[in-house]
């Protein structure tokens, strides 16, 4: 198993930050990787969804764990039957918020230091996006 996580402190506040996660549609404003996500319903466990990255064909996700302003997990599979879990976090902090996100790999493409380093190499930027984006949002 291959595992990267990366934090940010923001000026958000945790639900300005939740709110993100929550409204599918926003995901391409913060994350420059997806070109649309789109989910079968709320965030919730179970939630079962369509994530489509740029440049590749549209793939199924489901939500695992959804705890409102704390915590949101999506598992995906790739073709070749590599699982991809992501887990973003929330912690609050006295002034906004902490946001971590953290992805485990497991299977096949674990082991392959390209395709570990294409999966983690957006997450930085990524995260300032998130930041900025909840920032204006609380």
């Amino acid at each position: 198993m291959w595992t990267y996580e990366h934090s940010r402190t923001t000026t958000a506040t945790p639900a300005a930050a939740w709110n993100c996660y929550a409204d599918p549609a926003q995901w391409p404003r913060w994350d420059r990787e997806v070109a649309r996500l789109t989910l079968s319903g709320p965030p919730a466990a179970g939630t079962r969804g369509t994530l489509t990255l740029h440049g590749r064909p549209p793939a199924p996700i489901t939500i695992v764990e959804a705890i409102p302003e704390c915590r949101l997990s999506t598992e995906t599979r790739t073709p070749d039957g590599t699982f991809l879990r992501f887990t973003h976090r929330i912690e609050a902090l006295a002034e906004g918020a902490r946001l971590i996100h953290r992805v485990d790999i497991d299977g096949p493409s674990a082991d392959d230091a390209d395709f570990t380093a294409a999966v983690a190499a957006p997450i930085p930027e990524t995260m300032r996006r998130l930041a900025e984006v909840a920032a204006r949002r609380r």
